[in-house]
């Protein structure tokens, strides 16, 4: 195998960083970049984080955006080296840093990692290198559920322009599942991709989300005990029985229905409790977990709601050691069918049973190997029902383990293992190609406008309070030193 240099675009921050905020694209970034570095490679990660998600980050948030510096990480096989660089994705200029960052790292290849802005940085990043594209999630349909919350169509018309970049420009293509595979190469087809000379040509591979290694890996320190529990954790009793939901409220997200299915549950059991880590999801849709917080907490149990917000990685341990039961309810819609439920690899990574509706590919694969309940979408009713009926079985000295399964986890778990989501990816790279039969693509346009939002940027800073009492004092000292 040949060692590439890879200019790898991601989101962060990682999970080495014990961050609060842990999201998808933060894991698919970790499962690109630790795949890399197992296969040899030299990669240089450009980590796109806002400024306000790395304020209690450690190793990697002292790096200053746009410098980049050498980091180490643990891959399982030992330590690896890379080079990492923090780009703001929330400031004008941000595309161009990525540019001068690929010029000056003169890759071998350039690879994105994670849903939404890595796909269109990289399109607008890349030199003449064959370009990997990941696309884990149908953007449209993402944008249509981030459309119906937000009540505007403002997403749909921005997911379409970025999409539309990357289609244009990457030369292969991955995404979450077999469902969402047919859904990309339709798009490709609109984008004029399958042309004459494309026959043959293979666009798109699937790659699986993963988790290995999220818990022994990143914390280490925790290999033995659990870790610390979070201040706010609730005061359990033996026999309370506890519903944790982990991770972002976001637009597909039922719940109207997972609520009203806790209320019901809750109304019939009082030893039923609910916990919640994560939340709202920054600049994406923060009314759906405002909504949820909201209705519970006027509810007649809402003593027995615990919102913990989100909480540092190096908790997560001590909390899910303490539930019985992860609770994940979504809408019937696209994003639910051609997308996945990667949370729910990390309750069963972590021993707990899910209860979830079965929506895609992940949740029927689990399903047929009887490692969780399925609840069907939009009836409350079916969910209280299982979970009065867990928790009657948790008081009578019952455990509620991972169902009856036909397929152990254990062994369903290599499908999801780095090395098996990776693998289209890695022989790729070892052997990269740009695609036949490309279509123009010019980005001057784009150029005009990112200049016009720095202009706007600077413009902001000249009508501000602030300047004007600068000017004011310049020409104040102006004056006096000329009378000298």
């Amino acid at each position: 195998m040949t060692p590439r240099k890879v200019f790898l675009i991601g989101t962060g921050p990682l999970p080495m960083d014990n961050p609060r905020e842990m999201s998808f694209p933060s894991l698919r970034t970790r499962q690109f970049l630790l795949a890399l570095l197992r296969a040899g490679h030299d990669v240089m990660l450009a980590c796109l984080i806002p400024r306000e998600a790395d304020r209690d980050v450690r190793a990697t948030g002292e790096a200053a955006p746009g410098e980049p510096v050498d980091l180490k990480i643990q891959t399982g096989q030992g330590t690896a080296r890379f080079r990492y660089v923090v780009v703001r994705p929330d400031e004008p200029g941000r595309f161009l840093m990525l540019r001068d960052l690929r010029r000056e790292y003169r890759p071998d290849v350039t690879v994105t990692a994670g849903p939404f802005l890595p796909m269109a940085a990289g399109a607008r990043a890349a030199g003449d290198e064959p370009l990997w594209v990941d696309v884990p999630g149908d953007p449209m349909s993402e944008a249509q559920a981030r459309a119906h919350r937000a009540g505007s169509a403002d997403p749909i018309h921005r997911y379409r322009e970025m999409l539309g970049w990357a289609l244009a420009r990457g030369d292969a293509f991955s995404v979450i599942s077999d469902a969402q595979r047919g859904l990309l190469v339709g798009a490709l087809g609109l984008a004029g991709r399958l042309t004459a000379e494309t026959v043959g040509h293979e666009f798109v591979r699937v790659l699986p989300g993963c988790v290995e290694g999220l818990i022994e890996w990143d914390r280490p320190k925790h290999k033995v005990g659990l870790g610390p529990l979070p201040d706010a954790f609730p005061a359990l009793k033996k026999d309370d029985f506890v519903v944790l939901f982990c991770g972002g409220y976001n637009t597909w997200l039922d719940g109207d229905t997972m609520l009203d299915g806790l209320l019901r549950a809750m109304d019939r059991n009082p030893k039923l409790r609910y916990v919640s880590t994560g939340g709202a999801l920054r600049r994406h849709d923060e009314s759906s977990y405002r909504a949820f917080v909201q209705r519970a907490q006027s509810s007649d149990h809402n003593h027995r709601f615990h919102f913990l917000g989100w909480v540092p990685g190096d908790t997560l341990p001590a909390i899910f050691s303490r539930a019985h039961l992860c609770l994940f309810i979504d809408l019937p819609c696209y994003e639910a069918e051609f997308g996945a439920r990667t949370r729910i690899l990390e309750a069963l990574e972590r021993n707990v049973p899910v209860a979830a509706t079965n929506s895609c590919d992940l949740t029927e694969e689990l399903m047929n190997a009887g490692l969780f309940h399925a609840l069907p979408t939009g009836n409350p009713e079916a969910v209280a029902e299982l979970l009065v009926e867990l928790a009657e079985r948790h008081a009578s000295g019952d455990p509620v383990s991972l169902q009856q399964n036909t397929i152990p986890w254990k062994a369903l778990r290599d499908r999801y293992s780095i090395d098996a989501t990776t693998e289209a990816l890695l022989t790729w790279v070892e052997e990269p190609e740009r695609s036949p039969g490309g279509v123009a693509i010019d980005f001057l346009e784009d150029y005009w406008q990112e200049l016009a939002q720095l202009q706007d940027r600077l413009e902001e800073v000249w009508n501000s309070p602030t300047w004007r009492y600068l000017g004011r004092g310049h020409r104040l000292f102006s004056r006096l030193r000329n009378k000298d």
